[in-house]
């Protein structure tokens, strides 16, 4: 399973594989042992995603820029939510490019999430590059407001 999508070695900088890797192993143990926000993570990592848990369900949004609908696919089994598609650019055949620095190419990213969800209930929607899924939570899971009686 690869940890990013486009990122391709460097090997004229012999440090730089080390210092995406403890890029990487930051951004998965998080804030591990520490109080705070988790580190952010590296930012060659493909798609970004945020994901925030709400009353009723887990809230995912991914930046997809470039991708379209049809070369995207999202599927969810127990706690692992997979995005996997497609970016292409196209350039005109009689262009000469000077600077390419958006990437291009297949990506695959794995996010566990924090437990299990079913499949069936997720929504997903894709709008300005932006793919957002609600992720509801099983029953034992959700939040549940306990009222206080005085005696």
């Amino acid at each position: 399973m690869p940890l990013h999508g486009f990122e391709t070695p460097r090997w004229g900088e012999p440090w730089a594989a080390f210092d995406e890797l403890r890029r990487e192993i930051d951004g998965l143990l998080g804030s591990f042992g520490t109080r705070g926000p988790a580190p952010v993570r590296a930012p060659n990592v493909f798609p970004p995603v945020n994901l925030y848990d709400g009353a009723d369900a887990l809230v995912l949004t991914a930046e997809l820029p470039g991708v379209r609908e049809q070369d995207l696919e999202v599927s969810v089994e127990g706690s692992q939510l997979v995005l996997r598609g497609q970016r292409a650019i196209d350039y005109p055949e009689d262009a000469s490019a000077h600077r390419r620095e958006r990437q291009a190419g297949a990506f695959h990213r794995t996010v566990t999430l924090p437990y299990a969800v079913d499949g069936d209930k997720v929504e997903a929607s894709y709008r300005h590059g932006v793919l957002l899924l609600r992720l509801p939570k099983p029953g034992k899971h959700q939040r549940r407001q306990i009222p206080v009686r005085t005696s």
